[in-house]
């Protein structure tokens, strides 16, 4: 667990100091059940997508141009892994995490920071969602 705390600690080196606390998955997805959250890049600003949590095993994504797909959430140790219909790539992986009031997740493979800008009880519509 020491790992993924390093990068995280790492990613945020040019910014001044600030309360970073890495939250489990469980947290995670206790804040998300039954909600969904948009994405931003925390570089640009720009939304990446939003993420409907259907249930702890299942989520429906939205990419930035309203494309969806389902995927399967799995918990790996400190990891949140999203395993998606169209993209099942098994190192989708995501830590969580709270920085100064703000939840982010961190990119296992790439580094890449997320910022959630958006928690809402509006659903992803996508033709044929499942409702549970």
């Amino acid at each position: 667990m020491k790992r993924p705390l390093a990068l995280l600690l790492a990613c945020f080196t040019t910014l001044p100091a600030q309360a970073q606390d890495q939250l489990t998955p469980d947290d995670f997805l206790d804040l998300s059940m039954s909600r969904t959250l948009s994405f931003s890049s925390v570089l640009s600003g720009d939304l990446v997508g939003v993420e409907q949590f259907l249930r702890r095993d299942l989520s429906v994504w939205a990419d930035e141009t309203g494309r969806c797909t389902y995927g399967r959430i799995e918990i790996r140790g400190p990891y949140l892994c999203f395993l998606y219909e169209d993209a099942p790539d098994p190192n989708n992986c995501w830590i969580p995490f709270m920085d100064d009031g703000t939840l982010l997740v961190l990119s296992q493979n790439t580094g890449e920071v997320q910022r959630i800008s958006d928690i809402s009880d509006k659903p992803v519509i996508c033709e044929g969602a499942p409702v549970s």
